[in-house]
């Protein structure tokens, strides 16, 4: 009788789920929205949606425009810019998080290991106040240093000009997100052996540095992926599942993956996102596992800069159930 009943409620749910006639998906063309694309190629979510779009945000004033005007219905997003919009009343809920490691400063200077031996010097930072930057200047305030006056912090517009700063040798020390890291690493020479020194090196891995600083893991949750508007609950589940399969798959197959996202970004090479992926911390966590995490996070940076999430820690509001 159980097991009937069972059946009954599994045919139930099936068929009040309504198909989409499509469901839009944005991101960047960082790591976080590279899972998307074998759940694009594969028809994962054949059963919930007859057409699975993905669209590019370039910056962070394209994503907002994206969210705030609900051009899309999954989005891959900055764990802060989450948070910010949820506590400016938007509807958006976090599904999970998958990005908890993606971030180094390249350096010509191969004695660079710490953000202390980077006192005094120049650092390229793509997109103010963006990921990256938050990071960056957290870390440099918890080891007792001064963003402003012990360093010269330069803003590129996005990673690609930040990556041809330091490849065209106008930059020294460049804050990068895989997979531009590896791309600057080819590019150069560098990677993955040379038989004269590199021209550049990964010299500071900001997730070590935080883990240092703050006494904690080694890890950051930086990206999510959310849902942005109204979206039925069970589409959302089916995103979710098949998001998590497609970072093992990704996580796996690295010379497949390459090939696939390049079908999508044009600017990464194969060999790059391949190279990329035994060097980023990716693992999707689902949002409640993720909380605690994420309010650890939002924590430091209520103590920084209390506007990066909107004056407040988010309330469970904020976390897909």
């Amino acid at each position: 009788m159980k097991k009937l009943l069972l059946l009954f409620l599994f045919i139930v749910n099936v068929f009040a789920m309504q198909k989409m006639d499509k469901l839009i998906i944005a991101g960047p063309v960082a790591t976080v929205s590279h899972p998307f694309f074998k759940m694009i190629q594969s028809g994962a979510l054949a059963d919930v949606a007859a057409k699975v779009e993905f669209r590019l945000w370039k910056n962070p004033d394209e994503l907002r425009a994206i969210l705030l005007k609900k051009e899309a219905h999954i989005v891959a997003i900055p764990t802060n810019v989450a948070a910010n919009l949820y506590n400016k009343k938007e509807d958006i809920k976090i599904l999970n998080v998958s990005i908890w490691g993606i971030l180094e400063i390249i350096s010509r200077d191969k004695n660079i290991k710490t953000i202390e031996d980077l006192k005094g010097q120049e650092i390229v930072v793509p997109f103010r106040s963006d990921m990256p930057d938050i990071v960056l200047q957290a870390i440099m305030k918890k080891a007792g240093l001064n963003p402003k006056k012990d360093f010269d912090i330069q803003y590129a517009p996005t990673p690609p000009d930040a990556m041809q700063m330091l490849i065209l040798r106008r930059a020294d020390n460049v804050l990068l997100a895989e997979p531009a890291t590896s791309m600057a690493m080819i590019k150069t020479g560098s990677f993955p052996l040379k038989l004269i020194a590199p021209d550049i090196y990964r010299s500071v891995n900001l997730q070590k540095e935080w883990g240092r600083v703050f006494q904690v893991d080694g890890k950051i949750p930086q990206a999510a992926i959310a849902v942005v508007g109204k979206l039925d609950n069970q589409i959302a589940t089916r995103v979710e599942e098949e998001y998590k399969k497609a970072v093992s798959w990704y996580k796996n197959n690295p010379h497949e993956a390459g090939v696939l996202v390049k079908k999508y970004i044009d600017f990464f090479s194969p060999q790059a996102v391949s190279a990329s992926i035994p060097n980023v911390q990716i693992q999707a966590v689902s949002a409640m596992d993720a909380k605690e995490d994420l309010e650890k996070f939002f924590q430091i940076l209520l103590e920084n800069e209390p506007k990066l999430i909107g004056g407040k820690i988010p309330d469970e509001g904020l976390y897909f159930k």
